[in-house]
């Protein structure tokens, strides 16, 4: 399947709470891997199924990308400097959402898988599955919620509702 139709049928699968399957190729084996992967006794890629995130992971992944900021893309620096910029300052924070993504649970991603992602992990397959985490967030169910529980505020009734507009009293 092509990158596009990936993200296609990953999109589809977010949008009906399944897990959606990655897999990631063992790029750079150590020593015992590289014997076991060429004996058949390992496979060559590892996959993992990224399930719609807990609000605890919602969280925990909204924390690290509030971290991310981009204002080198905004200075005279050139393409090329500002994306070294940002892979030395942001890649350990992007490996960190994927590995708590694919965790999703209360506890720290594990070094080990956080550690497998930097060394095999390319830009184009963590593109594609930072989009596949980014669906299984489901942001706009987020938001819906905000926006409904703010409208139904008890202690506040003469404030405004979810539109913003005074109440219709």
């Amino acid at each position: 399947m092509t990158v596009a139709k990936d993200i296609l049928s990953a999109t589809a699968d977010a949008v009906l709470d399944n897990a959606v399957r990655v897999d990631i190729e063992v790029l750079r084996p150590v020593w015992w891997e590289r014997w076991s992967i060429k004996f058949g006794w390992l496979p060559g890629k590892r996959t993992y199924n990224i399930k719609p995130a807990t609000l605890g992971t919602m969280i925990r992944i909204s924390k690290l990308l509030l971290e991310i900021e981009i204002e080198s893309l905004t200075t005279n620096t050139g393409a090329l400097d500002a994306n070294y910029k940002l892979y030395d300052q942001h890649g350990e924070h992007l490996t960190q959402v994927v590995a708590i993504a694919i965790q999703n649970s209360t506890d720290l991603p594990d070094k080990k898988l956080v550690r497998f992602l930097q060394n095999n992990l390319t830009g184009k397959e963590l593109f594609s599955i930072t989009q596949v985490v980014v669906k299984q967030l489901d942001v706009l169910s987020f938001m819906s919620t905000i926006i409904s529980i703010r409208g139904v505020s008890l202690l506040n009734p003469g404030g405004t509702i979810a539109s913003g507009g005074p109440s219709a009293d």
